[in-house]
């Protein structure tokens, strides 16, 4: 069955010397895995470099439920990033992004919502001037938390409270296990639930702040998406925006 669909690049791996496996996380399926073929002609070249990180893509594809991997030969971009793999700090940041996306959406299900905020972010991002406010790592992450289903509920808190990582909530007293913040840092929380991408410059963190920040927001996604395991661009990251 012919099937139009519409994804961003998660990733691209190497499958053998003629195919590549390219992940996409789809409006219409949720995560899906396609086989492509490399090819050394300009018009595979040209599809090729289609395949960057978050680009993304439609195309029609023949869905067979007996396939673990679908066919995607003619695919097109229906927007082209213009700035987002030729600006260094967006280089830094689009690389960050597209391996933290790939691990925690191991299993995704369709979800609008969530596909709509990141095509809404990564365009945000390309758009912005080249001299990019440095928050908007810690404003995507923020953001994420509600379409992916673990934003903090902020309805009890009261200054002084810790913050249970596990469950998602401000408590008086001290959890006992170790997935917890301490009163200043669980302050932040309501802070962070009111930055946007558009709002993001006006947030006044220091190299410190920003980069125990970003720590905690990974933190807090790995408890509950356990297979979000290490990040290779999260040092990387943390030293381009370390001023």
């Amino acid at each position: 069955m012919t099937e139009k669909i519409e994804g961003i690049v998660l990733g691209v791996i190497r499958h053998s010397d003629r195919h590549n496996i390219v992940t996409l996380f789809t409006r219409e399926r949720g995560r899906m895995s396609f086989i492509v073929r490399t090819g050394s002609g300009k018009t595979a070249r040209m599809q090729n470099a289609r395949l960057q990180p978050l680009s993304l893509i439609e195309a029609d594809v023949n869905i067979n439920p007996t396939k673990e991997l679908v066919a995607l030969t003619r695919f097109s971009s229906p927007i082209t990033w213009k700035s987002l793999y030729f600006h260094p700090v967006k280089q830094s940041l689009t690389l960050f992004l597209q391996e933290f996306l790939e691990k925690l959406m191991r299993s995704s299900a369709p979800d609008p919502v969530l596909y709509e905020f990141l095509v809404r972010s990564v365009a945000f991002i390309d758009a912005a001037p080249t001299d990019c406010c440095p928050n908007l790592h810690i404003a995507f992450l923020a953001g994420l938390l509600v379409p992916m289903g673990i934003a903090p509920n902020l309805e009890d808190f009261q200054p002084g409270d810790w913050f249970d990582m596990r469950g998602g909530e401000f408590i008086a007293e001290r959890p006992l296990h170790s997935d917890r913040l301490i009163p200043a840092d669980a302050a932040r929380l309501p802070l962070l639930s009111r930055m946007t991408m558009r709002n993001a410059s006006r947030f006044r963190f220091n190299a410190e702040e920003r980069s125990r920040l970003l720590q905690l927001l990974v933190r807090y996604y790995a408890i509950h998406f356990p297979g979000l395991g290490h990040l290779n661009s999260l040092d990387i990251l943390k030293e381009v925006y370390r001023g």
